[in-house]
C-alpha cells in the first residue's frame, strides 16, 4: 500500500515500511551516509543521513526511520547541512591528516563527504586518539588510526557471515574495533574473505600491498620472473581502461608485463582448466559410489570457513587446490622460474599462498600475490598505460586456454565449466552456446543436465550466508556436486579489484567475459591441447587425489 508524504514541499509516494532514505534514493535525492549499507540492518549511528521534520524542526535519521503518512521533510535545509558538516568536521578532528600517503585517497568516503560539504578549514581541535596497526594477516592491514567507528566492518562480519572476527570494545572516547583478546586478525576467526575491506569507507582496512618489494625484485636482472594473471583481473582492467574485448585487454597486459621485466606471462584460465579437468574426474568417480554431497570450490575463504566453523563438512570438500596453487605446482614442473607472481581479484589468495601446504620448507611457492588494484598501480608506477602500444599472447602453455577457464571466475562459472567437461567426455559436441541456462541473479541455483542417458542435478551457492542457509538442502538433496563461493558475484566483485565493488560494474565485467566465451570455439577444458598433452606426457589421468 502506497503512503503519501512530502519531500521539500513536493508530494511523493513510498511503500509501507519503506525507510525515508530508501524512498529518497528511489526518487533521485542523494543523502550522505557512512554507517549505512544496503545489505545491513540500519543503525542511524553516524547520523549523516539526518533530514528535517518540517512540522517540528526535529532532525531524524532517514536510514532507520520509516515513512509515515503526511510526513513533511526537508532534505537540505540550512539546519540539516549544518548538522552534517559538524559531524564530518568532528570526524576529521580525530582523523590522520596524511591523505597524500593513504592508499584510499581519491576513493575515501570521508574525503568525498568533506568535499561535497565544502569543508575547507579546521574548526575543531583536540588530542587525536591513534589506534594501533594490525599487520598480522597476510592479506589485510587494519590501521585503526583511520577508523571512524561506523561499524560497517563489524556488522558485515556478524550479520552476513555470522563470524564476528572483530567487534566494538570499550565505551566513549576509548571505543575501538578489535579482534578477540586483541591478538591480531590472523589469530582470530577471520576467513579472509575481504568483505570488511569492501565495507570500510576509509583507509582503516585495506589489502596488504607487496608492490614495493616486487618492484625492487623486478630490477634484479639475475633472476627469472614469471607472472600469472586472473581472468577477473583482466576483465577489471578492461572495464577500467575502456577496452571492450577481453582478448584485447589480455594481450595488452601480457605485452606490458613482458616489457616491465617478466620473461613469462600467463593467464590463470589455463590453470582453471586443470581445476575443471580434475574436478570432472573426481565427479565421474563419485557417480559409481554411494551418493554423498561433493562440495567444489576454489575459494580459500570458503575452505577456511568450513575448516573453522563447520568442520563436519570437510569430508565432502573436493581436495583440489585453487587455480593459483595449481599454477604454482605445475609451473615448478614445466617452467622453472626464480620469482613467481600471481594476480588475483581477492585477498583470500594472499592468505592461501602462505599456508603450510603451499610452502616448500617454509617458503611460499608463490613469491607475491598482487590484487587487481596492485597490478594497475604497478603498471602506472613503471610508466605503462592501457591500452598499451602493442599486444602479445600469453606464453606457452597458457596460449591455448579455453573460454571455460575464463568463464570459470564468473558466477556459476565452475558449474558450467565442469558440466561442459563431463558432456565432452560423454561424447556430446559442445556448441558455442552454454549447456546450462545460467542464472547470474541467483545466489542459490539448481541445474539439471543429461549425461549418458541419465539426469543429474547440481547446485551453485554464492555468499557464506547463503551457504549456511541452504546447508541442510545441500546435504540431503543428492546433488552430483555443489559449487560454493564466498562472494556474491564470484571473483568479479572480489575485494582486490581496482574499481569499487557495485552491481553495475560487476555486470560490465561479466559482459566482457561472456562475450568472449560465446564466440570462442575452444570452450571446454578438454579441448585445451596443453591440458591433454600434460596428462599424456606425464602418463597420468589426474594430479590431485580427492581421498
Amino acid at each position: 500500500m502506497a503512503i503519501e508524504f512530502y519531500v521539500n514541499n513536493t508530494l511523493q509516494k513510498a511503500e509501507k515500511g519503506e525507510t525515508i532514505l530508501s524512498a529518497l534514493n528511489r526518487i533521485g535525492i542523494s543523502i550522505p551516509t557512512l554507517c549505512n549499507m544496503a545489505e545491513l540492518s540500519p543503525t542511524g549511528a553516524c547520523r549523516l543521513c539526518v533530514v528535517e521534520n518540517a512540522d517540528n524542526g526535529n532532525l531524524i535519521t532517514s536510514c532507520s526511520t520509516p515513512v509515515s503518512a503526511n510526513l513533511r521533510i526537508l532534505t537540505h535545509s540550512p539546519e540539516v547541512i549544518a548538522a552534517r558538516k559538524t559531524i564530518v568536521e568532528l570526524l576529521l578532528t580525530n582523523h590522520p591528516e596524511n591523505c597524500l600517503y593513504c592508499d584510499k585517497s581519491g576513493d575515501c568516503e570521508l574525503q568525498k563527504l568533506a568535499e561535497e560539504l565544502n569543508i575547507r578549514e579546521k574548526l575543531f581541535y583536540g588530542n587525536k586518539i591513534f589506534g594501533k596497526t594490525d599487520r598480522s594477516s597476510p592479506g589485510i592491514v587494519r590501521d585503526m588510526s583511520k577508523c571512524i567507528l561506523c561499524g560497517r566492518c563489524v556488522r558485515i562480519c556478524e550479520e552476513i557471515l555470522d563470524i564476528s572476527a572483530i567487534d566494538l570494545i570499550n565505551r566513549g572516547k576509548n571505543t575501538s574495533i578489535e579482534t578477540v583478546f586483541q591478538k591480531g586478525l590472523y589469530y582470530s576467526d577471520c576467513i579472509h574473505c575481504g568483505l570488511c575491506v569492501t565495507a570500510c569507507p576509509t583507509g582503516a582496512i585495506l589489502p596488504k600491498s607487496n608492490l614495493n618489494q616486487l618492484i625492487e625484485k623486478l630490477g634484479d636482472t639475475k633472476i627469472s620472473k614469471s607472472i600469472v594473471v586472473s581472468s577477473a583481473s583482466i576483465a577489471d582492467m578492461a572495464s577500467k581502461y575502456g577496452i571492450r574485448k577481453y582478448e584485447e585487454a589480455r594481450n595488452y597486459i601480457m605485452a606490458a608485463l613482458h616489457d616491465i621485466g617478466f620473461e613469462k606471462a600467463y593467464t590463470m584460465s589455463l590453470f582453471s582448466d586443470f581445476f575443471i579437468s580434475e574436478a570432472a574426474t573426481a565427479i565421474l568417480e563419485k557417480i559409481t559410489k554411494p551418493p554423498k554431497p561433493l562440495i567444489i570450490t576454489d575459494c580459500p575463504a570458503v575452505k577456511k570457513y568450513i575448516q573453522t566453523k563447520d568442520p563436519e563438512l570437510s569430508q565432502f570438500v573436493c581436495k583440489i587446490p585453487p587455480s593459483q596453487q595449481i599454477a604454482a605446482k605445475l609451473l615448478s614442473i614445466e617452467q622453472k622460474t626464480d620469482l613467481l607472481v600471481s594476480v588475483s581479484p581477492c585477498i583470500a589468495h594472499k592468505y592461501e599462498a602462505v599456508q603450510t601446504q603451499n610452502t616448500n620448507k617454509g617458503v611460499p611457492e608463490i613469491d607475491f600475490v598482487l590484487t587487481s588494484g596492485e597490478l594497475s598501480k604497478l603498471l602506472k608506477t613503471l610508466g605503462v598505460s592501457l591500452p598499451y602500444t602493442k599486444k602479445e599472447t600469453p606464453d606457452k602453455p597458457a596460449n591455448s586456454d579455453s573460454s571455460a577457464g575464463v568463464f570459470f571466475e564468473t558466477k556459476h562459472g565452475i558449474t558450467e565449466g565442469i558440466v561442459r567437461e563431463l558432456s565432452l567426455r560423454s561424447g556430446l559436441s559442445i556448441q558455442l552456446n552454454r549447456i546450462l541456462e545460467i542464472k547470474p541473479e541467483k545466489d542459490f541455483a539448481e541445474y539439471e543436465f543429461d549425461l549418458n542417458g541419465s539426469k543429474y542435478r547440481v547446485a551453485a551457492v554464492y555468499g557464506i550466508e547463503n551457504f549456511k542457509k541452504y546447508r541442510t538442502q545441500i546435504l540431503k538433496d543428492n546433488y552430483l556436486f555443489v559449487e560454493v563461493r564466498s562472494c556474491r558475484y564470484a571473483c568479479l566483485d572480489g575485494c582486490g579489484q581496482s574499481q569499487s565493488v557495485d552491481i553495475e560494474n560487476t555486470k560490465r565485467l561479466r559482459k566482457i567475459i561472456v562475450e568472449y566465451d560465446e564466440k570462442n570455439s575452444n570452450n571446454s577444458a578438454g579441448k585445451n591441447p596443453n591440458i591433454k598433452g600434460f596428462y599424456r606426457s606425464n602418463n597420468i589421468d589426474r594430479i590431485f587425489n580427492n581421498d
